[in-house]
């Protein structure tokens, strides 16, 4: 059974419950200028190991306010941010749970605040570039070939050494829709 996502709106008292219940509840929070430090170590820590892009302490900070946080007992496990790269679409960037907290449904829970954040804004499309499509594709994401996303490539991916050669699923979720259908617009 998969962790019960209670999360409604990204506030400080939103909480998600996981299904381990011996262990104290996940609080899925906007970030905060003071997150910015740990923010930048778990994307670092992940670039690394090759499932993130680098991002500069710099950057991080000057976008702080488009991040959520995961935190229990008031140490983040988790971030993510949402990041609009045109009126119309949105991207879910930096993503990642700390190697301790892995397998405990935060990183889905993160990803679904992420959505709900979105439809929230108003945003009609959403998208993610990923080494891992899985959770995304539950959510009702689709997986499409990057050119169908120029937008992104226009943005960020001319510029990253991995152009051209880029290992990662681009997916996609159509948001302008009738709430009652989770896959998004119907055609």
């Amino acid at each position: 059974m998969p962790p019960t996502n209670t999360v409604g709106m990204a506030t400080s008292n939103t909480k998600v419950q996981r299904v381990n219940t011996e262990l104290p509840l996940v609080v899925i929070r906007l970030a905060e200028d003071r997150d910015g430090a740990v923010i930048s170590k778990l994307v670092s820590a992940n670039v690394g190991l090759g499932q993130l892009l680098p991002r500069s302490s710099q950057e991080i900070s000057r976008h702080v306010s488009r991040f959520l946080v995961a935190s229990r007992d008031g140490t983040v496990l988790g971030c993510g941010e949402l990041a609009p790269l045109t009126s119309t679409l949105s991207e879910v960037r930096s993503l990642v749970v700390s190697a301790a907290a892995r397998g405990e449904g935060i990183g889905t829970a993160l990803l679904s605040a992420l959505v709900e954040s979105a439809r929230q804004q108003g945003v009609p499309r959403l998208c993610a570039f990923t080494h891992v499509p899985d959770p995304f594709v539950a959510l009702g994401f689709s997986i499409l070939p990057h050119t169908w996303l120029p937008e992104k490539i226009m943005t960020d991916c001319q510029e990253c050494e991995w152009f051209r050669r880029c290992a990662q699923y681009a997916v996609v979720l159509e948001l302008d829709c009738d709430q009652g259908n989770p896959r998004g617009r119907t055609r």
